[in-house]
């Protein structure tokens, strides 16, 4: 049955690892055929989607990337789906990650393709930026998926003292914490790094009140 799903999450709480597994259940266990994508602006891995364990040994390539114009997303899953229905192969689901980086034009072709193909869509991306503004692609999200889930497998802040859910994403460049930038910037192995905290302790590191020491910690 078709419906266009979100879930969500911090950095580092098992998004991709679900997607990963959901693909591998579908094709492993049950012999069906399934889409996995990302946009396009997700350069980290190039075409790869990856999962942060086994230091990224579980990983699977996208079968395209996508792209943010009108209407391109929904052309081109409409022939994808044509083309497997020929091939006696029906596509049985279709996985997203880092969907806060769709376009709002993407989230509308997805609903096209939901209820023109009933075809189930699951999306996987964060909620808020670094700086706790909404993505274009989550916005939407949140907006037409029928239904929303919050991913909460590892969402345990990096830096509290105490055990507490991580609602937030911090940005460090160099170890520092930083609260202003541009909104996409891929975390890579040399300057810049995210971690998943709880609202506590982000507010407290923005406004001063605490701060990293060398060690990493509070």
């Amino acid at each position: 049955m078709g419906k266009l799903y979100y879930r969500y999450a911090v950095m580092n709480a098992g998004k991709s690892t679900q997607l990963l597994q959901i693909a591998y259940d579908y094709e492993r266990n049950n012999g069906r055929k399934v889409l996995c994508l990302k946009p396009y602006n997700d350069t980290k891995e190039g075409e790869y989607i990856i999962s942060r364990l086994e230091n990224g040994v579980i990983k699977r390539k996208s079968d395209f990337l996508i792209h943010p114009q009108d209407g391109w997303l929904y052309e081109k899953l409409s022939t994808e789906i044509q083309k497997a229905k020929e091939a006696n192969n029906p596509i049985a689901i279709i996985l997203i990650d880092e969907a806060q980086f769709l376009s709002r034009s993407n989230v509308w072709d997805l609903a096209r393709i939901v209820t023109d193909c009933d075809m189930p869509i699951i999306c996987f991306g964060l909620k808020v930026d670094a700086f706790g503004n909404p993505f274009e692609g989550s916005t939407h999200l949140f907006a037409l998926a029928q239904d929303i889930e919050e991913v909460t497998t590892r969402a345990i802040c990096r830096l509290s003292t105490k055990p507490k859910k991580a609602t937030m994403n911090l940005r460090l460049v160099n170890g520092v914490p930083v609260f202003k930038g541009d909104q996409v910037a891929i975390e890579n192995n040399q300057d810049i790094k995210y971690l998943p905290v709880c609202l506590d302790v982000y507010m407290k590191l923005r406004y001063g009140k605490i701060q990293i020491n060398k060690n990493g910690r509070i």
